[in-house]
């Protein structure tokens, strides 16, 4: 058969359209998933049990928010891997003789992701936006104790001068909420910088459907090293055993936190890692000082009686818990067991009895749903516990955010509410002074005593650690007396993820630090 030149060419070039075709197809592939040349996916899914209340570091005071802006926003120093102070956007720091100023020069070249720059202007704008109270930041009392003012020496140097010496004051530089934002887009967007961040982190935001995702995208422009991750996705998940089964079937990479009844179950599967570590967190149950019968510290100590801390870390935790010893758990410096409530529902009633509390009183036990560990059960058993001793218990579960507003307010109507608090400083000082200070910003116990203010403010403002200690050992004395919470539990934290995944870890005040995490 003959076949003429014209045609030759003609099938040659069809064969190199196809051929070129499916070389597309094939790259749009491994895009589209995110992928590299080893078909490794470069976005990273989270499961998380609730979603960031806020992404404005200055405003944050819960863990999965904190999570969230450790990607967005740098600080002048940070944490390494096992808790040390690090250079971040400071290069280099040094302090005064007299330990009433610290001084920070600023790496060159650092941008925010608007692409203006990272320099003392924007530090100064930063803390002095926190530490200024008419803008009643969540975070104000966390700087504005220590900060009496903040000074640009130069475009990259910043210096603070401090109201007294104060020992936490480079760890308290190192929290999440210490993250410096680009002035510029606070000024653009106001009250609502929270849902709309820019800071000088290595992800960026992309996208938030609240209720449901918040999706981080790779900043590249970062000044230091790239991100790992195309993408990072935490996606809200308040069911427990639903993360469990997400991570089993590969919808999630990471799940944070792994409830404890799956963590035996997940540990023999090799596809999955599972991490216990220490924690600085706990859980109580605040009981509010302000209304009756609870303005009576005989039944406050009565209802410490009445519940079975060992039952609820044995059975509810599996053991992924200790009994709480203390108001701050034995991670945090100053610590010291001034010994736990044991459980004797006969001497509660004997001390009710004493306080004039009637059997059949009313009271409003509050809960958030799926926010901690386990919270829900535990506060289903408390009031079971409580149900035991005379009370009647009128039981509420809460979406996390309505419940801090809700418990915040200082007519709240709540007898008992389920908290925790993590001392993310790992200092006495933070785990005291914002929950349990008259003033205290997160003091949902409403408790008001003289000398426990004046204890937590000389331990703030003491330069020498032992006597420092002695005085928090005073303090935490005297709060077992006082009875302000039900000393539960002090958390262990466990997260869960894919063996594919390297460099996943947790500080103790646990902040899941996702940075670094590289898919294998």
């Amino acid at each position: 058969m003959h076949v003429n030149e014209g045609e030759i060419v003609l099938k040659k070039t069809s064969l190199l359209l196809v051929l070129a075709f499916v070389l597309l197809l094939s790259a749009c592939s491994s895009g589209s998933s995110g992928g590299d040349s080893a078909g490794v996916s470069k976005d990273l899914v989270v499961a998380l049990g609730s979603e960031p209340v806020t992404l404005d570091p200055q405003d944050t005071s819960d863990g999965i928010s904190n999570n969230a802006n450790e990607l967005l926003f740098d600080k002048l120093v940070t944490l390494d891997k096992n808790n040390t102070i690090v250079p971040q956007l400071a290069k280099e720091w040094t302090t005064s003789p007299d330990g009433k100023k610290i001084t920070f020069k600023l790496r060159e070249g650092a941008k925010f992701q608007d692409g203006t720059p990272v320099n003392a202007e924007a530090v100064k704008f930063t803390f002095d936006r926190v530490i200024n109270k008419d803008n009643k930041l969540n975070r104000y009392s966390l700087y504005a104790e220590f900060i009496d003012k903040v000074n640009v020496d130069s475009e990259y140097q910043v210096s603070f001068d401090l109201k007294f010496p104060f020992g936490p004051a480079l760890i308290t530089f190192a929290h999440t909420n210490g993250g410096i934002h680009s002035p510029k887009n606070v000024k653009e967007k106001g009250k609502e910088v929270g849902k709309s961040p820019v800071g000088a982190g290595p992800y960026k935001l992309k996208e938030w459907v609240p209720g449901n995702k918040v999706v981080f995208e790779a900043n590249p422009d970062y000044w230091g090293d790239k991100p790992k991750m195309k993408t990072i996705t935490f996606k809200t998940v308040a069911e427990n055993s639903a993360r469990s089964i997400m991570l089993e079937t590969g919808e999630a990479d990471i799940i944070v936190p792994v409830v404890t009844s799956d963590v035996d179950r997940l540990k023999t599967n090799d596809k999955i890692k599972i991490n216990v570590e220490p924690s600085s967190r706990n859980l109580y149950m605040s009981i509010n000082t302000t209304r009756a019968p609870f303005d009576n510290v005989k039944a406050r100590q009565a209802i410490n009686y009445a519940v079975d801390k060992e039952t609820i870390v044995k059975k509810i935790m599996s053991g992924q818990a200790k009994v709480a010893e203390a108001a701050i758990g034995d991670m945090v410096w100053g610590y010291s067991s001034v010994g736990a409530y044991p459980y004797d529902p006969e001497k509660a009633k004997q001390l009710l009895a004493e306080a004039g509390v009637a059997p059949g009183t009313t009271l409003k036990l509050w809960t958030p749903d799926g926010r901690y560990l386990m919270d829900r059960q535990i506060a289903e058993y408390i009031q079971g516990n409580l149900q035991a001793v005379g009370f009647k218990v009128e039981y509420r579960k809460w979406e996390f955010g309505a419940f801090q507003e809700a418990t915040r307010d200082p007519k709240a109507e709540f007898n008992l509410a389920l908290n925790s608090w993590g001392t993310s400083t790992n200092d006495a000082d933070w785990g005291l002074r914002p929950i349990l200070m008259t003033k205290g910003a997160s003091n949902y116990s409403k408790l008001s005593n003289p000398d426990l203010d004046v204890l937590i403010d000389k331990g703030m403002k003491t330069a020498n650690p032992d006597d420092r200690k002695k005085v928090y050992g005073d303090a935490l004395k005297l709060i077992k007396d006082q009875a302000p919470w039900i000393f539960l539990l002090d958390y262990k934290q466990t997260s869960g993820y894919k063996s594919n995944l390297d460099n996943v870890y947790n500080w103790n005040n646990e902040r899941l630090i996702l940075r670094d995490v590289v898919k294998k």
